[in-house]
């Protein structure tokens, strides 16, 4: 009777088989760290690929909310159906959309997201504003309920409808427009005021694909490079008995199918649930809601499987070309050492404190290279003077075996600290330098936020008043004690006037010779220079004069802007409210938040950056780590004899700190320091008002050592369970 029989295997499962054989024993940890890095680089290749299809859905999606809301212009003879008219207003240095809209036809469409048409005086707000805004549920009007997610381009958008309160509607105003529906074409050149800041999805795109794409390159490299002993060993005899590279790349994908295929599952799997839940990302607080994720929950998963296999195929493809079967143990240095690193990064520094001090588009673009150079050349001489630390600590023969074992091969190999430090310095001074540069202001952003800080926050400018009519009830709407100055243009050549009464213009700084009779400019009128009149020439375009106002009725003449000096600083509130109530359309502002708010959403970039940044300078840490890691396990073999004398971990723990965590620290910390100059000379000259890139590199620096410290942790007790204790079996009588 014949037993069960045996199914035979296909070359290509067999040559997997032999890969997975070669990849190293199991109880090796050798194979634990190679395994690791495969891992990593499949949970960071499933990162990428969810940001990706993750952009382009939200992106989608908000396109399309943003298109179903945007009117559509009534044609010449085209009875409209609404008027509508964009405005703004700002929540600390955030700008959003203010829209004033009123219907024209009885049966006037509705805009996406509103339940019914807001009766007059009454306005429906976002829940975010809501949330950042509690005073929004009178400012604008009455509050009539929020708006529903599908007239939102996102659950954080601030956004108000409002209607004009009855008797000030905008039938006369030349900024409404009539308007026939919504579902404005995709060419239709209109925006919304909140929507002007926006950044285009290629921006993430090009952010993600260096930030999150290098690390998964990194982390193929140094797996293919820490298999290379056996693997390079029995590709060479596959190459020497005629072998194709069909053969070879199959033997080499089998090392990697089951640690790849545990790291996308290990990324992918977290990463499916979120496109049930949404998510609100870490550092910019962008909330993703779950419905623009509905895509996601089968897109992504279907990805997976190409994605596994494109990174099997890219491990593969790094073991065509077949090379000396020597391993990747770390050769010591040879007696002359390369002069590249040092020309290249003093040449590099040099550029960039050029560049910087030259200032302009010329030095900028002369500072950025010089930057990239200095940094490319960096690690090299890191690495170089991290062996030299640990030279010096060994210089004494005597002491402690740990540090003179650990010490001399740190000494003798400093590429290994270069290589495992390299990729960490690099990207952390880019980092840093993208984190000075988008927190830069312009001259007009400096001195408007610096203006903001000195301002009582009593003064504020109303825009929007165009009669004498709307002028008096909006004087009439305001609390007791508020004074009131108006900016008026006597003609295209004439300068602006201030007028205020007397008592006004006192209140904002004492006067130098009286109320003045006739136009004067403000260091004529003023005594001294406050806040309140550094804040009059925001109020204008070019130079303004001041005048006292003959009587109430001079106010209420003419066009021009209002600005109110509350009594207290609760009234702000009180005018905004007044504003809304008895202007049609209107914009309430601190004078120069306009320049603020610019330059606020550009630094707002920077969060972004540092989101995407981190996460890969995460997985670019871990594999510094674990280059280190195996190179000093490599050396742990030759420790078996000294192991034989000592019993438990604290000798490897030992030598794992003086040859490995201590050297690698100090190349870490060179680094950051490098770092931090280039970013100084950033700051002094291109970026003075630019953020502080301390605690970028801080956080840094102090993840780097955090996993370099359970490294060294790892590689002692690993070295110490696997060391196996010396036997000296020509000792045996």
């Amino acid at each position: 009777m014949t037993g069960p029989r045996r199914v035979r295997r296909g070359a290509t499962a067999q040559l997997l088989a032999v890969g997975r054989r070669a990849a190293g024993e199991r109880r090796d940890p050798r194979h634990l760290v190679q395994a690791l890095c495969l891992l990593l680089a499949g949970a960071a290749a499933a990162l990428l690929a969810w940001g990706v299809l993750v952009n382009t859905a939200v992106y989608g999606a908000r396109e399309a909310r943003t298109e179903a809301r945007l009117p559509v212009r009534g044609a010449p003879g085209t009875p409209p159906q609404l008027r509508w008219a964009d405005g703004s207003d700002t929540v600390g240095d955030r700008a959003f959309s203010v829209v004033t809209l009123e219907p024209v036809a009885g049966r006037a469409p509705l805009p996406p997201g509103l339940p019914r048409w807001p009766a007059p005086g009454e306005a429906f707000v976002s829940p975010a504003l809501l949330d950042a805004l509690p005073q929004s549920a009178t400012r604008y009007g009455r509050l009539g309920g929020v708006i529903a997610p599908s007239g939102l381009k996102d659950p954080g958008e601030l956004f108000v409808y409002r209607r004009p309160a009855a008797g000030s509607g905008l039938a006369e105003r030349p900024t409404a427009f009539p308007v026939t529906g919504f579902g404005a074409p995709a060419d239709d050149p209109y925006f919304l005021t909140g929507d002007g800041f926006d950044r285009p999805a290629a921006d993430l795109y090009w952010l993600m694909a260096p930030l999150l794409g290098l690390p998964v390159g990194v982390l193929l490299v140094v797996a293919a490079r820490l298999g290379a002993r056996n693997r390079d060993r029995t590709l060479a005899v596959l190459h020497a008995i005629g072998a194709s590279r069909s053969v070879r790349a199959r033997i080499a994908a089998g090392a990697c199918l089951r640690p790849l295929a545990a790291g996308v599952l290990t990324g992918g799997v977290p990463l499916t649930v979120l496109a049930y839940t949404g998510l609100t990302l870490p550092l910019t607080g962008y909330e993703i809601a779950a419905r623009d994720l509905a895509a996601l929950r089968w897109a992504f998963p279907l990805a997976l499987l190409p994605l596994w296999a494109l990174l099997c195929g890219a491990f593969a493809a790094l073991h065509l070309r077949i090379g000396e079967a020597e391993g990747a143990r770390p050769r010591p240095e040879s007696g002359r050492r390369a002069v590249w690193p040092g020309r290249l990064c003093g040449l590099g520094t040099l550029a960039a404190l050029w560049g910087a001090m030259l200032g302009g588009a010329y030095g900028a673009r002369l500072f950025g290279v010089g930057v990239i150079l200095a940094l490319a050349g960096s690690p090299p001489l890191a690495g170089r003077a991290a062996a030299r630390i640990a030279a010096a600590v060994t210089r004494r023969p005597e002491g402690d075996p740990a540090r003179l074992v650990g010490g001399r091969w740190a000494a003798a190999h400093p590429r290994v600290l270069a290589r495992g430090s390299a990729a960490i310095a690099v990207l952390l001074g880019l980092l840093a330098q993208t984190y000075v540069t988008v927190g830069e202001l312009t001259t007009d952003a400096r001195h408007a936020t610096a203006l903001a800080e000195r301002l009582d926050g009593r003064l504020v400018e109303v825009n929007g008043v165009r009669t004498p009519e709307q002028a008096s009830r909006f004087l009439g709407a305001l609390a007791p004690g508020a004074r009131v100055l108006r900016v008026v243009h006597p003609s295209e050549q004439a300068p602006p006037v201030v007028l205020a009464d007397c008592g006004t213009l006192a209140a904002l700084a004492p006067l130098r010779a009286g109320c003045p009779r006739t136009p004067l400019p403000p260091e004529e009128v003023f005594a001294a220079r406050t806040a309140r009149t550094e804040a009059l020439r925001w109020t204008t375009f070019g130079a303004a004069t001041v005048r006292g106002a003959a009587d109430r009725a001079e106010l209420l003449a003419g066009e021009g802007a209002f600005v109110v000096l509350s009594a207290d600083e609760g009234g702000v509130s009180a005018v905004e409210r007044a504003a809304y109530a008895t202007l049609p359309l209107t914009d309430v502002h601190v004078p120069g938040a306009e320049y603020v708010v610019g330059a606020a959403a550009r630094a707002r970039i920077a969060d972004w950056v540092l989101l995407t940044a981190g996460l890969g300078l995460g997985f670019l840490v871990l594999t510094g780590a674990a280059g280190l890691l195996h190179a000093f396990l490599e050396r742990a073999e030759e420790l078996r004899p000294l192991a034989g004398y000592t019993s438990g971990a604290g000798f490897h723990l030992r030598v794992a700190w003086w040859g490995m965590g201590l050297p690698t620290v100090c190349a870490l910390l060179l680094a950051t320091l490098f770092g931090a100059l280039l970013a100084a000379f950033n700051l002094a000259f291109l970026a003075p008002s630019g953020n502080s890139p301390v605690p970028v590199l801080a956080a840094g620096l102090a993840l780097a050592v955090l996993v370099c410290a359970a490294a060294t942790l790892a590689g002692g007790l690993l070295g110490a369970r696997y060391t196996h204790a010396w036997d000296p079996r020509g000792d045996r009588s």
